[in-house]
């Protein structure tokens, strides 16, 4: 009897190419027939939310850990997994539960990571950063580069698509969020706004161009040492220091005392009519063996084992645990997706110079509050 396929819809990122693989081989450890649909960051919501609506078959599609969950579980978007602890960070194993009921798989870690070139931080600086800093203290260092060389030598992920969670840390770096725990809307506050017109002025010390820079600009930049400092996702650091980076070495990282993580993971869709293949699929995808070198690949594994195995050969690994711990959640709301797009939109404006930082988060504060 042939197999049926076990469809998999999957955001690009070098984790989730990584999977497909042929010389790392791991499709070819299981025991499903699986074929990956891989959709760029930009499009992918909209195509996922084709699979809930029943306009695309998919049984298993990819989630942005609690910045999606509470929606799409209370929504019916997903089926409840089968899903076992073991050495998976805590951290991780409480995101992926709605109600202490297990709704996601996880795949790899994004959070705020600082990649840094050590030497040219020693000529201006004397030191390197510690493994925890403040947006206060990156600002510093930034406006030091400049002025020691009269260049800018800092890389911003400010594409319209990645703006508002790479200006998040700053946002939050005098006291404020965009969110109170109620997970109603206090963007328009006075330490929020003093927080985007920070991250307004790091533009000034920033590459041109780097309103358009995404995840491959940024690696980019920071592998050729174009950049001295650039703030990433820890699941982009394997692709970061793959081989080909110019003096690896001379890498250093760091972290935001006001970072925020989420877990990119695999859930079955409620649509599913091949549920205890999927399962077995994503147990094996969360495998100890599979994690080891996923982990490697992605820069962000999920599992204790594979971060006390592979500190050795992946140096930032403790800095990402720091950051794991220290990495703030933005609350569960409802509507995340429509309410976050409003701060993407309006953040992006005010980084065009089109309206100002007070003006950007006052009329997203008035969007929001009118979403019910």
């Amino acid at each position: 009897m042939v197999q049926e396929e076990l469809r998999v819809l999957a955001v690009e990122d070098p984790a989730v190419i990584w999977y497909e693989d042929k010389e790392l081989g791991i499709l070819n450890g299981c025991q499903q027939n699986v074929v990956f649909d891989i959709v760029p960051w930009a499009d992918y919501y909209s195509k996922m939310m084709e699979v809930f609506a029943g306009r695309a078959e998919y049984d298993i599609v990819m989630v942005a850990g609690h910045l999606w969950l509470r929606d799409f579980a209370k929504q019916g978007y997903l089926s409840e997994i089968e899903f076992e602890e073991e050495d998976i960070l805590p951290v991780i194993t409480r995101e992926m539960k709605y109600q202490n009921k297990p709704y996601l798989s996880p795949s790899f870690c994004d959070g705020h990571m600082i990649v840094y070139r050590k030497s040219l931080l020693y000529q201006v600086l004397g030191r390197e950063l510690g493994p925890i800093i403040t947006p206060l203290e990156y600002l510093e260092v930034a406006r030091a580069l400049k002025i020691a060389s009269g260049k800018s030598k800092v890389a911003m992920k400010a594409h319209k698509s990645e703006i508002f969670t790479d200006a998040l840390p700053f946002l939050r770096m005098y006291g404020g969020d965009v969110y109170g725990e109620d997970g109603r809307s206090i963007c328009d506050s006075e330490n929020v706004i003093a927080g985007l017109e920070s991250y307004l002025e790091l533009k000034k010390l920033s590459l041109a161009g780097t309103e358009d820079f995404g995840n491959k600009e940024i690696a980019s930049v920071i592998r050729e040492k174009r950049a001295a400092m650039a703030v990433t996702w820890s699941g982009q650091l394997g692709e970061v220091m793959k081989k080909g980076c110019v003096e690896p070495e001379d890498l250093g990282f760091s972290t935001f005392t006001t970072a925020w993580n989420v877990t990119w993971s695999f859930a079955v869709s409620s649509g599913c009519k091949q549920k205890r293949a999927a399962n077995a699929f994503l147990r094996y995808l969360r495998s100890s063996s599979v994690d080891g070198l996923i982990g490697r690949k992605s820069g962000a594994p999920l599992r204790v084992s594979s971060y006390q195995k592979g500190t050795a050969d992946c140096s930032w690994y403790p800095v990402q645990m720091h950051m794991m711990n220290v990495a703030r959640p933005l609350p569960s709301i409802n509507k995340c997706g429509d309410k976050n797009r409003i701060l993407y939109e309006n953040i992006n404006e005010a980084f065009a110079g089109i309206i100002t930082a007070r003006q950007a988060l006052e009329a997203a504060r008035r969007e929001i509050d009118s979403i019910s």
